[in-house]
């Protein structure tokens, strides 16, 4: 792949939120697009670091056209350069009168007469699952959207595939158009996923020891989402198969990761900025959730299913005797 030079393009009028590092608006080719740039670290004090900036612009970028991939709608990327660093571009999806309302606010815009999954009173702002599940069924602004609740359990599984632990409730949301009309968003905000504070020693050493790149691949892992207060471990969640919607997304997504993962090999072998290093890590973390997680949890569910109907037409038969 070839990389853009976004030197010399002169920062447009729209401005954008977030605490993620530094970005700006540009207009590029006649669209207006959102630069990314990397964190950095050192301002963050952050421990055992050795990358002077994050890698989150090559990993928004890797991590949205995975999503592009397995055909989502998803913000539309390009990988550049600009003033000797790495960024990404994002394409601003929003026509002129849109309105980008994320989930955060519409979540707490609702007087809930149900409780958290404490059995507590809930305030809105939190990231417990049970009370953002019912919030989606719910919720009087997203009555109307169809396929919510599909689309936050599909990005459930994806992100879990990517190793994203940051789909807070922040960078997901619907578009409110000037005639008062809705749709989901396209998928956006990608950069945290794929270990993006990672320098190439560290993925050396989780690679070079069995144990520690499976507890890094799924065993160990968390996501944002907390279930009585925890932090919820995604792979766990799927293998458990204990919220239908999950295990339907788990069943529609996993065929597809299958049928792209070629595609995925190929488009991290293409990208010239990665080292090889980071090549193998980011190819052994997917091939390793799908293979060992993904794959097992859909059989699973689909075992389950059949056995489940297997169970009632054995009990039809007994009542038809």
């Amino acid at each position: 792949m070839e990389m853009v030079d976004f030197n010399g393009y002169e920062q447009n009028q729209r401005m954008y939120g977030g605490t993620a590092g530094r970005k700006m608006g540009i207009c590029y080719r006649g669209d207006n697009y959102l630069l990314k740039f990397p964190g950095n670290l050192k301002e963050q004090h952050m421990k055992n670091i050795r990358l002077s900036y994050s890698n989150s612009p090559v990993c928004e970028y890797i991590g949205s056209q995975i999503y592009k991939l397995l055909g989502f709608e998803v913000h539309d990327t390009l990988l550049g350069m600009r003033n000797g660093k790495v960024v990404v571009a994002c394409r601003d999806f929003l026509a002129d009168g849109d309105r980008l309302y994320e989930f955060d606010k519409i979540k707490v815009t609702f007087e809930p007469h149900f409780l958290d999954s404490n059995g507590n009173e809930t305030n809105g702002v939190g990231a417990d699952l049970y009370e953002i599940c019912m919030t989606i069924q719910e919720h009087p602004f997203l009555k109307d959207v169809p396929g919510i609740r599909e689309h936050f359990w599909d990005m459930f599984v994806v992100d879990a595939l990517l190793g994203n632990p940051d789909r807070n409730n922040s960078n997901w949301g619907i578009v409110l158009g000037l005639d008062g009309s809705k749709r989901i968003a396209p998928v956006y905000d990608n950069g945290n996923c794929l270990n993006c504070k990672w320098d190439d020693g560290q993925m050396k050493d989780i690679l070079e020891d069995p144990e520690k790149f499976t507890a890094e691949a799924y065993r160990a892992r968390r996501c944002i989402f907390e279930l009585e207060g925890k932090p919820v471990n995604p792979y766990h969640l799927m293998e458990r198969m204990e919220y239908p919607d999950c295990s339907e997304a788990v069943k529609r997504i996993t065929p597809k990761i299958g049928t792209a993962m070629p595609k995925v090999r190929e488009l991290l072998e293409g990208i010239p900025i990665l080292s090889e290093i980071q090549k193998k890590y980011y190819i052994s973390l997917l091939e390793s959730r799908y293979e060992n997680v993904l794959v097992p949890s859909c059989q699973k569910i689909i075992q389950k299913e059949n056995q489940m109907e297997r169970s009632d037409c054995s009990r039809k038969e007994r009542g038809g005797r």
